[in-house]
């Protein structure tokens, strides 16, 4: 009866937290934690941008200006802001477009193999960037690139029909690649969307495109709006493809900007004007999350989903159902082609274009070499570690911060909760210079153990999010029995609050575990030669060049996430349809 005073049935701050209770100390020793984790690094990251040139914060108690006058002062800098402007939009335009119209033909019409289309899309995000466009490079490279052999054997066209090296293919691909994602927020959009209001626009005499064009798209603009947002500050922060195509093509953004002034080779690394250009992409940062959060706020005007029940109108195809088939096929034949060709050239001894000539000298020496040459045997190891470790830590501090958040009410729960979230705004490669600087004379640096960190600090922010939505909907009375019982904090916890959620923690932790897998934003900027992961021993493959091994490597990690991805992912919705089963 020790706790049965702290869960009454309407309990007040001071109920909940009138004495030193357990979930207080937690409360704390938390709040200690995303301090230290998120707050203590970005204050060394601003103090370093105020430090003279060549100095680190922890040497000197100079301040000064001139960091940001010679980065105001660089004419490359409009040229920064503009290719990183570019690159956002004209990607998030090209991937909330095709993602639209594939969610439009699942959700709303009688399209053929929705299931498979769903699988293949949630499949789809465990490919990491990087892999894309290593692809992409074999199938568009303007010398050897399959694409141009075979315009050039077909037509007998002269030089290189076709360059991955520009602008406009670097965003041509990262438009392709965030349909996935796209897609999975945008169905949503359209599933939960009440079809009596289309009907009353078709029973007023208004035709298919007009009902379209004045009633759906109407209320769909907010949440496509918010869609759109969010993805654009993601493309604003995204590292992988502009460093494997935009630094070829002289197509430098920001992010790729940052990292090469912390990691100079042919001078020592500048990290007080690396900082300074930190700050500047984190102030571009909050601006578009402020402009996000007032999309989503605009959006709660245009709410139509109520209680009632109701199921959307499938519309009938017709003989169009073949063709809007086939174009959904020719979208995933067209995202399998860098994939296929890394699996082509990983059995190959140097790449070169299939052809019969080539099927002679098929081998699995590269799969030997990844599976026997010992750094890179220690980057997988350091892998699973990494996926582990970071999924699990985060799933753990998530619930917990996400419980005291959703049921103190106390300031706090909302400071905790506050903290958690601000990782959500802050740019992974800002991120990375602000750890790299506050840990880069400590034990730590040059550990997985950094890397590890390092990924608990970017994604508390989902996981957090993640549980409070999946905790406001469980009444607090199954707590308050436990409490009542005579369970203590983290038995209640451990009891009731990880069984009920089971399923949302299983789908943050893959969610972790995947981003985790495949992220080289962190691996890049923190790496020494004992942290190497998979995802930066690729990149070093890539460039040295060994690229079959490094084919290979891909290969292996890519299988590896979908081994992982998909039977969990399957266990989890199974396990929310029984939970949901009266």
């Amino acid at each position: 009866m020790a706790h049965a005073d702290t869960l009454a049935p309407a309990p007040g701050p001071a109920r909940t937290f009138g004495r030193p209770t357990t979930a207080t100390i937690m409360s704390l020793v938390l709040l200690a934690l995303m301090t230290a984790l998120v707050i203590a690094p970005l204050i060394l990251l601003f103090r370093t941008s105020l430090t003279p040139a060549g100095e680190l914060p922890f040497s000197t108690d100079v301040y000064t200006l001139d960091n940001y006058r010679e980065a105001l002062g660089n004419p490359r800098l409009p040229i920064l802001i503009g290719n990183t402007l570019t690159y956002a939009f004209g990607s998030v335009t090209i991937g909330v477009t095709l993602a639209f119209a594939i969610a439009w033909l699942v959700e709303r019409t009688d399209i053929g193999f929705k299931r498979s289309i769903r699988t293949m899309m949630f499949s789809w995000m465990a490919v990491p960037p990087i892999v894309m466009a290593f692809g992409w490079i074999l199938l568009g490279n303007p010398g050897n690139g399959i694409i141009n052999v075979i315009l050039r054997s077909l037509f007998g066209m002269k030089g290189a029909p076709v360059s991955i090296y520009s602008m406009w293919a670097m965003v041509l691909i990262t438009g392709f690649a965030i349909v996935p994602t796209a897609f999975t927020m945008i169905a949503g959009l359209l599933r939960n969307m009440d079809p009596q209001l289309e009907s009353a626009g078709s029973v007023h005499g208004a035709r298919p495109f007009s009902v379209f064009r004045r009633v759906t798209l109407p209320l769909l603009v907010p949440g496509l709006l918010s869609v759109g947002i969010l993805l654009f500050m993601a493309m604003v922060q995204a590292f992988d493809l502009p460093l494997v195509i935009g630094l070829t093509a002289r197509v430098p953004v920001l992010s790729t900007q940052i990292y090469l002034l912390a990691h100079s080779d042919v001078s020592r690394p500048d990290y007080s004007l690396t900082a300074t250009f930190g700050t500047f992409f984190l102030v571009l940062a909050l601006i578009l999350i402020l402009v996000y959060f007032r999309a989503v706020r605009l959006g709660e005007r245009f709410r139509v989903v109520t209680g009632k029940a109701f199921r959307p109108n499938l519309k009938p195809l017709g003989t169009w159902r073949r063709l809007a088939t086939a174009g959904v096929g020719f979208y995933f034949l067209v995202m399998m082609l860098p994939f296929l060709v890394l699996l082509w050239t990983s059995f190959l001894p140097f790449y070169s274009v299939p052809s019969m000539e080539a099927l002679t000298r098929l081998t699995l020496e590269n799969y030997e070499a990844v599976f026997s040459e010992t750094r890179i045997v220690r980057a997988l190891v350091n892998t699973i570690l990494l996926v582990l470790a970071s999924s699990t830590i985060v799933m753990v501090l998530s619930v917990m911060i996400a419980w005291i958040s959703v049921r103190s009410k106390t300031r706090l729960g909302r400071l905790l909760e506050v903290i958690s979230f601000a990782p959500m705004a802050i740019p992974p490669v800002v991120l990375a210079i602000a750890i790299l600087l506050i840990y880069l004379r400590t034990p730590l640096y040059g550990t997985i153990g950094l890397i590890i960190l390092a990924h608990v600090t970017a994604y508390i922010a989902f996981g957090t999010r993640t549980m409070n939505a999946a905790l406001l909907q469980i009444h607090r009375e199954l707590e308050n029995a436990a409490f009542v019982c005579g369970a203590g904090w983290f038995t209640m916890l451990r009891r009731v609050i990880f069984p009920l959620l089971l399923p949302h923690i299983l789908n943050g932790w893959l969610w972790v575990a995947g981003h985790s897998a495949r992220d080289i934003t962190f691996p890049l900027f923190l790496i020494t030669t004992t942290n190497v992961v998979a995802a930066s021993e690729l990149y070093i493959l890539w460039n040295t060049p060994e690229i079959p091994t490094a084919a290979a490597l891909a290969v292996v990690l890519v299988s590896g996430l979908l081994c992982l991805v998909v039977p969990v992912q399957i266990f989890a919705a199974r396990l929310g349809t029984e939970r949901r089963k009266p």
